[in-house]
């Protein structure tokens, strides 16, 4: 995607100095290196996963930095009225490649935004680690896919990766969770017509018919869309016993959850990655209750040796939604940047590598060890980890031991991990 945990409203000073670069303490002595990152801040979910970003930067900087060069964060925003654009993204990846010491990129958050600034990134040799993309087309050359990867990069060099695995895994998740765990035989799909929605909605409707489901699906765009019922009835006058919306909450994709209660129709509603989010918990207002989301990795919390160092950012960031379902993956994905600009940096003989270095280093990487796990890259840019993982709204006693999102104005409905799937083990 996309996932959008946890946001809440940082004090002034700490939301100045992510836009000024993050840095905090110690560094080197050579002088300052640049990494940015491209996400929709304005959301729940962006606003988690740079906070994921700004700890890995400052943590490396107390150390020292990277052979002696400091690490100077920029987060930038790729929201326009309140939703992600890809030409915002498209604009700050420019911005980034303008500026020479700009050497690499965490993001984008959501696949359509990659998809648009691949095609400026690839020709500048500039790397770009997602946290969150999950559409599969951006790497895999695939039946079904609108455009192909090797397209978007025009005959240069890979310069893209990528910490979660892919829709193509994520939307069969949650079809074998419904079908096999919730007993759902036949359901409603609707997709909000993104380029993700449209992604993740396919793979679940294969997975889900292969397994003997029967299905039927709509798609709706949000420009002209603000009530969902006449396509939530026509889903239940044709049997189905749940519902699965490929989307985002920014295109607002779980105000039909609300809506299934002002019908009366009291059935399961699951998606993926896109709302497992605060700005679901909210837009299904009154219904949040039993609302189930995938996310594209292992969940950091459940994670054997990943406590202290989520201790370590709540201790920093101490918000109730500060920590996210994406923190730790751009955690990962920050450090893995991080370590190709120090390889890198030996490459040049401890001067200022080039772009092409740092991306080539990076596409060397292999056995890195994140808080998620331990990560190797095929050459497509994508992860050896192919875990998805399972969350269901509940209501907690205490918001601080769930998973890390919960609603502003429910603060005690929280997702909660329920279980996951190991894809990599299942091949």
């Amino acid at each position: 995607m996309v996932r959008a945990r946890g946001l809440v409203v940082l004090t002034v000073a700490i939301l100045v100095a992510v836009a000024c670069g993050g840095n905090s303490g110690g560094g080197g002595s050579k002088g300052t290196i640049k990494i940015g990152s491209d996400l929709p801040v304005c959301t729940t979910g962006g606003q988690s996963t740079a906070n994921g970003v700004k700890f890995a930067v400052d943590q490396k900087n107390a150390a020292g930095g990277v052979n002696g060069y400091t690490i100077s964060y920029q987060s930038f925003d790729d929201c326009r009225q309140g939703a992600y654009s890809a030409d915002a993204g498209v604009e700050n990846v420019q911005t980034m490649v303008g500026d020479s010491k700009f050497l690499g990129m965490i993001g984008p958050y959501n696949s359509a935004v990659a998809k648009a600034e691949i095609p400026i990134a690839a020709p500048q040799h500039f790397l770009m680690v997602s946290p969150s993309n999950t559409n599969p087309c951006l790497t895999k050359d695939i039946a079904g896919c609108s455009y192909h990867p090797q397209d978007l990069r025009s005959g240069n060099a890979n310069n893209y990766w990528r910490v979660v695995t892919t829709d193509d895994y994520q939307g069969p998740a949650m079809a074998d969770y419904m079908y096999k765990q919730l007993n759902v035989k036949s359901i409603g799909i609707l997709d909000d017509s993104t380029v993700f929605g449209v992604g993740i909605a396919g793979a679940f409707e294969a997975e889900f018919k292969k397994l003997g489901g029967t299905t039927k699906h709509s798609e709706y765009q949000k420009a002209t869309t603000s009530d969902w019922k006449s396509i939530l009835l026509n889903f239940k006058n044709a049997g189905a016993a749940g519902v699965y919306v490929g989307g985002t909450d920014d295109q607002n994709i779980c105000i039909p959850r609300k809506q299934m209660k002002d019908l009366g129709w009291d059935v399961p509603f699951g998606g993926g990655d896109g709302i497992e989010t605060t700005d679901c918990i909210d837009q299904a207002s009154g219904n949040e209750v039993g609302v189930s989301a995938t996310s594209a990795g292992a969940d950091a919390t459940q994670v054997p040796g990943a406590k202290s160092t989520i201790d370590a950012f709540r201790k920093q960031f101490t918000g109730a939604n500060d920590f996210g379902g994406y923190t730790m993956q751009a955690y990962d994905a920050a450090n893995a940047v991080m370590a190709a600009i120090g390889r890198a940096i030996n490459d040049a003989n401890g001067s200022m590598p080039t772009r092409d270095q740092v991306r080539s280093e990076m596409a060397k990487t292999k056995g890195f060890v994140g808080v998620i796990g331990t990560y190797d890259f095929d050459a497509n840019g994508d992860t050896s980890l192919k875990i998805v993982s399972i969350y269901t709204v509940q209501s907690v006693t205490d918001p601080a031991n769930s998973t890390g999102v919960c609603g502003k104005a429910q603060a005690k409905l929280c997702f909660v991990w329920k279980t996951q799937f190991d894809f990599a083990k299942a091949s």
